[in-house]
């Protein structure tokens, strides 16, 4: 197996751009430092953030609203030992002895625990309400779940270096040869698929809570809170969040999600940096697919056993589309970022 990452070592190129290089590195730092706090649980510290006392967590859908502080601590600590070993084999020649196999099963299992088996739908919750200007619901809890999704990020990043390098693999953009340069034409047809799909998995959200707002009791029985002057703004903002985001979403196929309309004065006609899609769109992305996964049992759930019924679907029913919603537009967002990508600066394919 090739132990180096096909990398144009250029003066021009960015430490970022370098991320295949050190992202093994940032992995290892970051299993060294929660394990660290997972030990500290372990020997009886305060601040455990799941739990039986996670009452928050509980009606939030949390998988760890049971987990006591001794066993979550135990596991905690010894998967940022074991994190800090498989990173190290990742980025170390010494790791070739190491089946690339284990090493890659348990990456990807640390990456999607953390980004989608950890977090619960507060998540969503505290970032829609940001925008409302309420950071009271910002606490010890939800800083650690966004620690976890950016340790995620992390150690997906390090197994996408590390299986990009098991294939000898260029490191930054994960072509072998120039044959793989067809993969731009096909994104772009199943693109249009999953970008349409994405936009309309956002409606049924925005819908219910703009016709709150305008007065009418869509999905709710209790008419007397619909039109309510408190809650007006409330809604009108958190429906257009998902309508603004359904309409921002057919970007990833149009002209004016790659190059700056005209309204945009100096910036008219210039091309858009691919990151400022790619980074909220992925991040977007993933909290709406931990929302719709953590709540979409417990509405299922009382669908079947009668609470949810005809009068009263309003308030939770539309959930039910997050979880379609958050992995199509994960999936559109990879088909802007193949069809956009162009020639890599580093092993120059196309």
């Amino acid at each position: 197996m090739e132990t180096k990452i096909n990398i144009n070592h250029s003066t021009h190129v960015s430490w970022l751009s370098r991320w295949p290089h050190w992202i093994g590195y940032a992995a290892a730092i970051w299993s060294l430092l929660y394990g660290l706090l997972g030990l500290y649980w372990l020997l009886g510290g305060a601040g455990f953030p799941f739990g039986k006392d996670d009452l928050r967590g509980q009606m939030m859908g949390s998988f760890l609203s049971n987990l006591d502080a001794g066993v979550g601590g135990a596991v905690i600590a010894a998967a940022g030992l074991v994190g800090i070993v498989a990173a190290a084999a990742m980025v170390s020649t010494w790791g070739r002895r190491i089946p690339s196999k284990i090493l890659l099963s348990f990456s990807w299992v640390m990456s999607v625990t953390l980004v989608l088996i950890v977090p619960d739908s507060r998540i969503v919750q505290n970032f829609g309400y940001l925008f409302l200007l309420h950071f009271d619901l910002i606490d010890w809890r939800v800083v650690n779940q966004v620690l976890c999704i950016f340790g995620g990020f992390i150690w997906g990043a390090s197994s996408l270096a590390y299986f990009r390098l098991t294939r000898d693999a260029c490191g930054n953009c994960g072509r072998k040869d120039v044959s793989e340069g067809s993969t731009a034409k096909s994104a772009a047809q199943w693109g249009k698929v999953f970008t349409c799909l994405a936009v309309i998995m956002a409606l049924p959200y925005g819908i219910v809570r703009w016709a709150w707002a305008l007065g009418i009791p869509l999905g709710i029985h209790d008419s007397t809170i619909v039109g309510n002057e408190d809650i007006v703004i409330t809604e009108a903002i958190l429906g257009g969040l998902c309508i603004g985001g359904g309409i921002l979403t057919l970007g990833l196929t149009q002209r004016w999600g790659e190059i700056f309309p005209k309204w945009c004065l100096y910036l008219a006609g210039k091309q858009i940096p691919i990151w400022i899609v790619l980074v909220p769109a992925t991040l977007t992305s993933a909290v709406i697919t931990i929302t719709g996964l953590k709540l979409s049992p417990q509405i299922i759930f009382m669908m079947a056993d009668g609470t949810i019924t005809f009068e009263n679907w309003g308030e939770l029913v539309p959930f039910l589309s997050w979880l379609p919603w958050g992995i199509s537009l994960g999936i559109a967002t990879l088909a802007y970022y193949l069809r956009r990508r162009g020639r890599c600066k580093h092993c120059g394919k196309l």
